[in-house]
């Protein structure tokens, strides 16, 4: 089911797209709209790069899986620093 959700997601640009051609033919896109998409794709990307620039863990850090106990649930364990 998520993987449908997705399809869909992912379709609907184009859809829309050909919708718009199919009701206004050939008549070209107005170029405010093709301005906004862009800006939308640079804001986008920005925002992006911005988000994994500034959550990245040190590099010092070790990964450490967290582990089951004897009672049942998993407890997550601090980070270890790296010697």
């Amino acid at each position: 089911m998520p993987y449908l959700v997705e399809a869909i997601l992912f379709l609907a640009p184009f859809a829309l797209y050909a919708v718009w051609l199919r009701f206004n033919p050939g008549r070209a896109v107005a170029a405010h709209v093709i301005a906004l998409a862009v800006a939308g794709l640079v804001v986008t990307i920005g925002g992006a790069i911005i988000y994994g620039l500034s959550r990245g863990q040190s590099t010092t850090t070790l990964y450490v899986p967290s582990r089951i106990e004897a009672d049942g649930p998993a407890r997550p364990v601090p980070p270890a620093r790296a010697p």
